[in-house]
């Protein structure tokens, strides 16, 4: 439960952060770069958990990446270019009441009172936070389409937690994480070629910050943090915790 309090703790920041580095580079360009600058830090682990893993195994892994960087990914930052981050940071808070409506009605998981309760809790208090300071941002900025995308990566993050929750417990945390990284950063290769609208790059002090900070904490610290204490609490918990 600490190793995911800490996750959350560094997410929390993902998307205002995100879009500081969107005076740098086009938001498909920044999830790409971020997923490069992690997958350099991971390679070296990569290159030796890899060849352990067994073929079935690793045809998981491929759909987990994707699923979980590439979709999730560009979904909320191509979302959080059409919206502000307060509506973003809104979609996301739904997160929780998702995790536990699919696990109780496509996984049989089914849900106690309280992980509807806490669900409830969580999307309440983020809501109530944003409530407070929609005056500074104004309703003209906030986009539907935006707030959709950004919802559609919540209902994909909770409808592959269980499934991730399973195979990080088949071939561990570290094993997981590394492979997913490596992986997720080449299923967006095509995406970012397909999806890039502007290619200029314009360096500045607050983006290159911003998207170190983006692969180092939320890419591959966050991660590998989420990752091992996936299967210390259930996953309704985890989802619970996900956004609160």
């Amino acid at each position: 439960m600490l190793y995911q309090i800490l996750a959350l703790l560094i997410w929390s920041s993902s998307l205002i952060v995100g879009k500081l580095t969107y005076s740098m580079m086009d938001p498909v360009l920044v999830v790409q770069v971020r997923l490069i600058i992690a997958m350099i830090i991971v390679m070296p682990l990569f290159l030796r958990r890899w060849k352990k893993i067994d073929k079935p195994m690793r045809k998981q892994l491929w759909w987990l990446a994707f699923f979980n960087y590439t979709a999730v990914f560009l979904l909320q930052f191509i979302g959080l270019k059409y919206t502000s981050a307060s509506s973003a940071v809104t979609m996301i808070g739904l997160e929780p009441l998702l995790v536990v409506f699919v696990g109780h009605f496509f996984f049989k998981d089914k849900a106690k009172w309280f992980h509807w309760l806490f669900g409830a809790m969580a999307f309440i208090g983020v809501a109530i936070l944003i409530n407070g300071g929609k005056n500074n941002e104004g309703i003209d900025n906030i986009s539907l389409f935006g707030c959709l995308l950004v919802l559609s990566a919540g209902i994909i993050f909770a409808a592959v937690l269980r499934w991730t929750q399973r195979v990080v417990a088949k071939v561990s945390t570290q094993a997981y994480t590394s492979v997913s990284i490596v992986l997720g950063t080449i299923t967006t290769l095509p995406f970012t070629l397909l999806l890039t609208e502007n290619w200029q790059i314009s360096l500045n002090s607050t983006g290159i910050a911003g998207l170190l900070y983006l692969a180092i904490g939320c890419s591959w610290l966050a991660y590998w943090l989420w990752n091992k204490g996936l299967n210390s609490v259930d996953a309704n918990i985890s989802g619970v915790f996900s956004r609160t």
